[in-house]
């Protein structure tokens, strides 16, 4: 079975990362090189866990030839069922581990770019589509999956923008045709010298509200059921009414229901 040749050129090509990383100091640029460092550990451990089972191919392989040369056709059955078992898995991971290059290829891509932070919002999409892949042959990299996509989001979550392509903020929750609401009438801005300056808390409510609904759901099934609002807060420091807005969100939607 071929290989994509990671080896000792990734770590090689992650060391030379590793020393950019270091002396860069602007802090988006050092925040995408630390998931860009998680991504790469990802890919090592598909890569050494393909090296396995490419391993075991060829010896099976060796030993459904043997039974075959001794008329054994039963065992022989059974290694040639086996093989296509394991090529099958190999298949999967060489496409979640060309995924996974994908993705942390675009990251280091978006360090060379002026205004990175407006094209994350992909890289987070493309991050969940392959959850459920990492998930189904290696479970394990599920939390090291979930630690990058908290690095992308946090950046785009601590940077101070109004708008950023293709990221809905907190106001998409609320914005319900509600015909028996009385009408709202907008709030008048205040006076420059009487703006107060933007919070952390604030800046969070950039992060969408789709992703605060995957970590709850994320943090559920981890738990057992079990969700405890308090340490979701703070294990991913996002304000308690986003919290809450998400929770009925998931209710209204049949994810998940609450004990009132």
């Amino acid at each position: 079975m071929s290989t994509l040749g990671i080896g000792s050129r990734g770590i090689g090509w992650f060391g030379r990362l590793f020393g950019f990383f270091k002396r860069s100091k602007d802090p988006v640029t050092r925040s995408i090189y630390e998931a860009i460092a998680v991504l790469d550990k990802m890919i090592n451990s598909i890569e050494s866990t393909k090296k396995s089972l490419e391993s075991v191919h060829e010896d099976h392989s060796r030993r459904a030839k043997l039974f075959a040369s001794e008329g054994r056709k039963q065992y022989e059955d059974i290694f040639i069922e086996e093989l296509k078992h394991i090529a099958g898995l190999i298949s999967m991971f060489d496409k979640v581990q060309y995924d996974l290059m994908r993705v942390r290829y675009r990251l280091e891509t978006l360090t060379l770019v002026e205004e990175p932070i407006r094209l994350l919002p992909e890289v987070i999409q493309e991050l969940q589509s392959l959850k459920p892949e990492v998930e189904k042959i290696a479970p394990e990299l599920s939390t090291m999956l979930m630690e990058v996509e908290r690095k992308v989001t946090s950046i785009i979550a601590s940077s101070n923008i109004s708008s950023i392509a293709g990221v809905v903020g907190y106001k998409d929750n609320i914005q319900v045709d509600d015909k028996n609401a009385p009408e709202k009438l907008p709030i008048p801005p205040l006076p420059p010298e009487n703006q107060p300056e933007p919070s952390a808390v604030q800046e969070y409510n950039l992060v969408p509200l789709a992703i605060v609904k995957k970590w709850i759901l994320d943090e559920i099934r981890t738990s057992g059921g079990v969700f405890v609002i308090k340490d979701f807060i703070k294990k991913y420091k996002v304000p308690k009414h986003l919290v809450y807005d998400a929770l009925r969100k998931l209710e209204e939607e049949g994810r998940i229901r609450l004990r009132h």
